[in-house]
């Protein structure tokens, strides 16, 4: 079995690095691009390169392929930097794909596909990132259905043209609304953090009317939440090794060109060490990363595990490598003019993103422990005693 790309893969990869690499950096030389949300002239070359259109399918204009195809792509947009509104539009293409009616993706996609339409996805609340806990929600008035709740940490929600948002429609289900971010009784306040070359938006809806075709796919679905939620979090964990990965080769050619005591620092045993123990964590991300795109694409049963497992991973190796990197480059890399620290502050802001470490592993945690019940269940009632013994596994009876 061939677990390796394909060269058309890493073809496409290399023409979107060649990009990234011969555009000017607007902030001088060794300072990481500002590439604003807004810069229509970025967005319209990524258009041109089919990065849009890597995930509609052929009909609407696209190449009709998958998050696996997308995921080198996204490594390479994190070593640019790229605003996190290039990888939220493409999230959010991947539920529409799925999801959207066929009115929704004739409309949408095509847009979408040439560059035409931006998207932010509007998740997380001020009560936390959980989708089983939305509290923004859809009320049924004598004026029809109205939308109430806020949002917060959208990213560039002012820039895009549609709003992807989460929210509670009665009871317990729970559904994605398509809203223009222009709509009467949308209104955004912008949010400072952490990512100086990134804008953030709080959105609050206050008694928004909704229409039945503002629901994506027409109905209330928890898998579509669920869905995004993982596609945002696979993007970040991508986006967070393509940091860390940039991060580890300006390092390493720092430390070659470095001198003290008439050699190269990078030939200090210590040093090679950080570099060594930089190198195996970025790998063992990437391995992560790739494992989790493709259980997005094929929709296979471990895709929550293995998305939750990447997004953690690959949050802890991306603040290790950029705090390392700016110990490597010593008091130059605390300074304005290097700019390592602009990798270090995207890299903290989506390592708390679409769900904290915390919050993913304790995910694999139950999904790990419904799984061993069930088995202790299935294998008492294949045994004739009805009772399931595993190794470091208390005994489980036969329920009544």
């Amino acid at each position: 079995m061939d677990f390796d790309f394909s060269d058309e893969q890493y073809s496409f990869r290399d023409s979107i690095r060649g990009f990234l690499v011969r555009r000017p950096a607007p902030g001088g030389p060794g300072v990481p691009a500002p590439w604003g949300p807004r810069e229509e002239t970025l967005w319209t070359e990524l258009a041109d390169l089919g990065v849009f259109s890597v995930l509609a399918p052929e009909r609407y204009g696209g190449l009709g392929l998958t998050f696996v195809d997308l995921s080198l792509v996204l490594e390479e947009f994190g070593r640019a930097l790229l605003p996190p509104l290039v990888m939220e539009t493409l999230a959010a293409t991947d539920v529409i794909v799925r999801f959207g009616s066929d009115e929704q993706k004739s409309t949408l996609l095509p847009q979408i596909a040439c560059g035409r339409l931006k998207l932010s996805c509007a998740l997380s609340e001020p009560g936390g990132y959980d989708p089983g806990d939305l509290s923004t929600a859809v009320e049924s008035t004598t004026a029809g259905e109205r939308l109430k709740g806020a949002k917060i940490l959208v990213p560039d929600a002012a820039a895009a043209d549609i709003l992807v948002v989460a929210a509670r429609l009665g009871g317990k289900r729970t559904a994605l609304l398509l809203l223009e971010r222009g709509r009467e009784g949308v209104q955004l306040r912008e949010q400072r953090t952490l990512d100086l070359l990134s804008a953030y938006d709080e959105v609050a809806f206050a008694n928004v009317v909704i229409h039945s075709a503002d629901i994506l796919g027409g109905a209330a679905s928890l898998d579509a939440v669920q869905r995004l939620c993982d596609a945002s979090a696979l993007s970040a964990a991508a986006f967070m090794t393509g940091i860390a990965g940039k991060v580890l080769e300006t390092s390493v050619d720092y430390v070659k060109q470095r001198k003290q005591f008439g050699q190269p620092v990078g030939s200090f045993q210590a040093i090679k060490h950080k570099c060594a123990d930089m190198a195996v964590a970025i790998e063992s991300s990437r391995s992560a990363a790739y494992y989790a795109a493709w259980s997005l694409a094929s929709d296979a049963p471990e895709r929550p595990k293995a998305v939750s497992i990447a997004k953690s991973f690959c949050g802890d190796t991306s603040r290790l490598v950029c705090n390392e990197g700016i110990q490597l480059h010593g008091g130059m890399g605390f300074t304005w003019d290097l700019g390592l620290h602009h990798y270090l502050r995207r890299a903290k802001v989506l390592e708390y993103s679409y769900g904290d470490a915390t919050y993913h592993r304790q995910r694999v945690l139950s999904a790990a422990l419904l799984e061993l019940s069930a088995a202790q269940r299935a294998a008492a009632d294949d045994s004739p005693t009805g009772i399931a013994c595993s190794p470091g596994v208390a005994l489980s009876a036969r329920p009544e």
